[in-house]
């Protein structure tokens, strides 16, 4: 292979490998005082929920796209942390996350 044609191999792809550990998550809190936080920040294995009210709440993270893995939920209890795990994606295709949090009746 030609210098030329690996170059240009690689600088398609660096996009591509940038992007693959982010997690673009959308969040309805449903105006309940909670604090939420990407660990590790860069390539988010898991988001922590922390509760913040006297409530006890519910925490749902669902995945959008062609194939969704399967949504997670976890109960936070009042002035507590839990995390929930965020799904592996093998194809290092950008993700997108929705977290849904609301009072546990």
């Amino acid at each position: 292979m030609s210098k030329e044609l690996i170059i240009l191999i690689v600088a398609s792809l660096l996009p591509a490998y940038a992007y693959a550990g982010k997690l673009d998550l959308k969040q309805d809190l449903s105006g309940l005082d909670l604090t939420v936080a990407m660990e590790p920040v860069d390539n988010p294995e898991a988001i922590r929920v922390t509760n913040k009210t006297t409530k006890v709440v519910a925490c749902t993270l669902s995945y959008g796209g062609a194939s969704p893995a399967s949504p997670s939920t976890v109960t936070v209890q009042p002035g507590k942390s839990d995390t929930v795990r965020v799904t592996a994606d093998t194809v290092g295709a950008p993700r997108t996350g929705n977290l849904k949090c609301a009072e546990k009746k």
